[in-house]
């Protein structure tokens, strides 16, 4: 199997920064992963990953869109203190700023090599894109999606074509057949150039499973069966598995899998227009419901991490960056998450976090440990569930516990007061549909999927 342990991993990790590599997919479903159950999506690499290492029962993204989800994870900081609150129109001068510090200045700063692969979705203009955010390296497109095959070479299209670095190459010039399979093997050249000369990350993101809804003839055929939405969904995860293990062979190769930190984690939660599955889980993506903020999430970290384990307690993902800055030697000053190593290992059994927050437009919502969750409609309008007793979100039991609504209330409104004011908006159509999405009378996926 691969990444199995070894001893020496232990002694490494203890002396050696590591390498670090964060995988993430694009509007998956809670239920759309081998290691979360699925029978009908099978991904088997990341399913040994996930016996290699830990899966996260609570992981959580801090955002249910796909760009402010992303800049919270690069940033290591809640996204809305620099007013990155939703998503942004393609080729528009809104972005992550280039005034944040992001996880790979910090990592270049200790001496780190950095590479990003795929899709960015952080920004457009010169100063937002990643080799002015750190990265040495990118190889990827600059807008949230793209179809999966290459674009004719008389079509312009340049925020959704492939770059090198800052330039512009033709798909016809770095001759791929499918989209997902060139992120894998650019992620999996990478590795081999960038090893061993000195510790790297290696930040890699897929387009798939995010629409269009385009899947290879190959993966169509090996999956079988009548033709069908799902069916389609199931071989782009397929793709994506695949160039996930084309990744994991290239650590293995380089002879630095035990010094290597590989994390994976999906973006938002399953989107409502490409047939993902969210289980047990109320909403999707663009939701507070845990179906829009909950998601798959693994690492495997030798020497910390046990293989085939589970963590029960809530994170998000802005724990990587406040990790690995910290295990790779950084100045982790003014991020949001915690470094995970001690609770990973069994060390330290103290829940990581108190509270955890979410705001956009006009949702906000806050989770306390494990069990109470508030989500705030509008101005007036409060829900609150009991995770513990309720996972699928269908009661709300504010009126019985005014107490617990006063408490999680008093503390979003406390963690608003350092934010910034949002440097964009979203279109009025996307801020009526997120006051739809929570009104207790939508309780139904067909009713969730009607407003996107």
């Amino acid at each position: 199997m691969l990444f199995t342990s070894m001893l020496i991993g232990a002694v490494l990790s203890a002396v050696t920064p590591p390498n670090v590599i964060i995988i993430v997919s694009d509007d998956a479903g809670w239920s759309d992963f081998g290691f979360q159950g699925s029978n009908d999506v099978l991904t088997p690499n990341l399913d040994a990953l996930a016996s290699s290492g830990t899966r996260f029962e609570r992981g959580y993204v801090t955002a249910s869109v796909c760009s402010p989800s992303r800049a919270g994870l690069i940033s290591g900081r809640y996204q809305q203190r620099f007013g990155h609150d939703t998503n942004m129109p393609v080729g528009s001068k809104y972005g992550m700023p280039g005034t944040e510090v992001t996880l790979a200045e910090r990592l270049c700063d200790a001496g780190y090599a950095t590479a990003a692969v795929g899709k960015w979705h952080l920004g457009y203009q010169p100063e937002m894109r990643p080799l002015a955010q750190g990265f040495d390296r990118f190889h990827g497109q600059l807008a949230g999606s793209r179809k999966y095959t290459p674009y004719p070479a008389d079509e312009k299209r340049a925020n959704y074509r492939q770059r090198d670095g800052d330039e512009l190459v033709a798909d016809e010039e770095v001759r791929f057949d499918w989209v997902t399979a060139y992120f894998g093997d650019r992620a999996a050249a990478l590795v081999g150039e960038l090893a061993p000369e000195k510790p790297y990350l290696l930040y890699v993101a897929f387009t798939a499973p995010h629409t269009p809804m385009q899947a290879s003839p190959k993966d169509l055929a090996a999956i079988g069966g009548p033709k069908s939405k799902r069916k389609t969904y199931s071989a782009m995860q397929r793709a994506m598995d695949r160039a996930v293990g084309d990744i994991m062979k290239a650590v293995e190769t380089s002879g630095e899998a035990d010094n290597t930190v590989l994390w994976f984690v999906n973006d938002n939660g399953g989107a409502t227009t490409n047939a993902s599955d969210n289980g047990v889980l109320r909403g999707m993506k663009g939701s507070k419901f845990e179906g829009g903020i909950r998601v798959p999430m693994l690492v495997r970290w030798p020497g910390v991490t046990k293989p085939g384990t589970t963590f029960a307690h809530p994170v998000h993902t802005l724990d990587i960056a406040a990790s690995m800055t910290a295990a790779g030697g950084g100045a982790p000053a003014g991020l949001d998450g915690v470094d995970l190593r001690g609770r990973l290992s069994g060390d330290d059994i103290t829940q990581p976090h108190e509270f955890l927050f979410w705001r956009r437009g006009p949702i906000a919502a806050a989770l306390e440990g494990k069990r109470w969750k508030l989500i705030r409609v509008g101005g007036e309008q409060r829900l609150l569930f009991d995770l513990d007793a309720d996972e699928s979100e269908t009661t709300d039991v504010a009126s019985a516990n005014p107490a617990v609504v006063g408490r999680l209330d008093a503390a979003l409104q406390a963690w608003e007061k350092g934010l910034a004011k949002p440097s964009w908006g979203a279109e009025q159509q996307w801020l009526d549909n997120q006051i739809k999405k929570h009104q207790p009378a939508i309780t139904t996926r067909e009713q969730e999927r009607s407003l996107p």
